[in-house]
């Protein structure tokens, strides 16, 4: 199949809430939509270290802890909102922010373009701080305003693997249902 010279785009993006079962094993809930998205970038946590000795480098140490995921969007839904970061809604309709809610652990699913296929991918476990929201008065031209949210995607165990998150490309097997249903780990062979 065709590789990607290029990819762009933002669509699709979907949570899933995450909980970990009294045997240690994470479970997903149903996907849910999450709307206006406008962009999205990942950052690994870590690095890596060069060892040197007799005047070279004699190793390499790698270190991945994850991602650090800034997703911008237009406006966060009520849903998202109640679901992940713990507000109530009243009996009046008012939401109301719960600072000390317990913050849920979710998968987080999107789509992006590119020139020769789609793909789509889970982040399994992820936190999100508060959000914090701007707004501007309107002067002699209107801008949107946008809310960010700053997203740690920390690896899950799968046998002897720590993964953070999984890919699927156009064509793939599972491709069609891949961000309408909950997310699946990933099973090795061998």
């Amino acid at each position: 199949m065709a590789q990607n010279k290029v990819t762009f785009g933002l669509k699709n993006v979907h949570y899933a809430i995450a909980t970990q079962n009294e045997n240690g094993v994470w479970e997903f809930d149903d996907s849910q939509s999450l709307p206006f998205a406008q962009e999205l970038s990942t950052e690994v946590i870590g690095g890596s270290q060069s060892i040197y000795a007799d005047d070279s480098v004699i190793a390499t140490l790698i270190q991945n802890s994850g991602r650090n995921i800034t997703l911008k969007l237009s406006e966060v839904s009520d849903d998202f909102k109640e679901n992940i970061l713990g507000y109530k809604k009243l009996a009046n309709g008012n939401l109301v922010e719960i600072t000390n809610a317990e913050v849920k652990t979710f998968a987080l699913g999107f789509e992006f373009q590119g020139d020769a296929k789609a793909r789509r991918v889970w982040f399994y476990l992820c936190s999100v701080s508060p959000i914090n929201e701007a707004t501007k008065t309107k002067g002699e031209s209107v801008e949107a305003n946008s809310i960010t949210l700053n997203i740690v995607a920390r690896p899950i165990e799968v046998g002897n693997y720590l993964v953070t998150h999984v890919v699927a490309n156009l064509g793939d097997a599972n491709y069609t249902t891949f961000l309408s249903e909950k997310p699946e780990l990933p099973s090795f062979n061998g």
